[in-house]
């Protein structure tokens, strides 16, 4: 039996009473370009950073100075509007300190100065420039949100272009069909305190630009998902997207070539691996630890 922790069960009160979703409304409607949380000299001194202005966005690579050959590739969420925030880089400091990986975070281009066409093409260009750069690494995807769409997204397209695959990908809470129009979603609106659908909709016909908004480039979930590795799942029972993935684990689960490990978690609202000190944040760190130690998908 899944127990919530009390924790989980006042932040799912303390949102649902709060301003959470409409503050979060005018960040995505009107989001700023001076968050500089995700800058190296806001790492703790002992951690070693490398910043790199590339392909028009941004990587910062941070390690211990001696890291495992595991290699993090972080696609921060944001809605594909908002930069990183302090949530992801203590989600990269806990990588790095725990387990002693090299993780670098994905600065991608966002709406509305750029459209689907400059992200993908970045991601792509990211992934082949740090395998170039650490030929030795093990690489492994990780997005939250709609970085773990991003994350998904491109490593279709890897597949799609016959280029290597990661050794696998981690989805949290991943945004996959930009559409919106699973009418599922509506009740699952009425739960999540964080998420607004109709603000989402609008964006995702933004990130789209030219393309449809169900082109498997903007929208993963309508993608091939055979033979993409092993693949691990979290998402929230309070969350807009849940009803989503839900098809996404359906998909993969059903998908030649590709093993899924998935987690629902009762209660957890959208993202909630940002809330470091829950501890089902903990537990879910501690199993994503373990499968890029391993490269295996445990049991749950």
């Amino acid at each position: 039996m899944i127990v919530v922790s009390l924790q989980g069960k006042w932040l799912l009160f303390k949102t649902r009473h709060s301003q959470l979703k409409q503050q979060m409304q005018q960040a995505f409607s009107q989001p700023s370009r001076k968050n500089r949380a995700v800058v190296p000299a806001k790492f703790p001194d002992n951690m070693v950073t490398k910043e790199r202005e590339v392909f028009d966005g941004r990587i910062l690579t941070v390690d211990s100075g001696a890291p495992l050959t595991q290699h993090v590739l972080l696609f921060h969420g944001g809605a594909y509007t908002l930069q990183g925030t302090k949530r992801h880089r203590d989600l990269m400091v806990n990588l790095v300190d725990q387990a002693n990986l090299r993780v670098s975070y994905i600065d991608y281009p966002l709406v509305p100065e750029a459209t689907v066409n400059e992200t993908v093409i970045f991601a792509m260009n990211a992934y082949d420039y740090l395998r170039a750069q650490y030929p030795d690494d093990q690489f492994f995807l990780m997005g939250d949100s709609a970085g773990g769409g991003l994350a998904l997204t491109l490593l279709q397209q890897l597949k799609e272009h016959q280029e290597p695959l990661p050794a696998g990908t981690i989805l949290i809470s991943p945004w996959t069909d930009l559409s919106m129009m699973n009418p599922d979603l509506k009740s699952g609106a009425k739960a999540d305190p964080f998420l607004s659908l109709a603000v989402l909709k609008r964006i995702g016909f933004q990130y789209a630009g030219n393309h449809p908004v169900t082109d498997p480039l903007v929208s993963p979930l309508y993608g091939d998902f055979e033979g993409l590795g092993p693949i691990q799942l979290y998402y929230g029972t309070n969350e807009l997207l849940a009803a989503d993935d839900k098809r996404l684990l359906q998909h993969l689960n059903g998908a030649v070539g590709t093993e899924v490990q998935a987690f629902e978690m009762k209660s957890m609202l959208h993202d909630y691996i940002l809330w470091e000190k829950l501890p089902e944040t903990k537990r879910t760190l501690r199993r994503i630890r373990q499968f890029v130690l391993t490269g295996e998908l445990d049991e749950a």
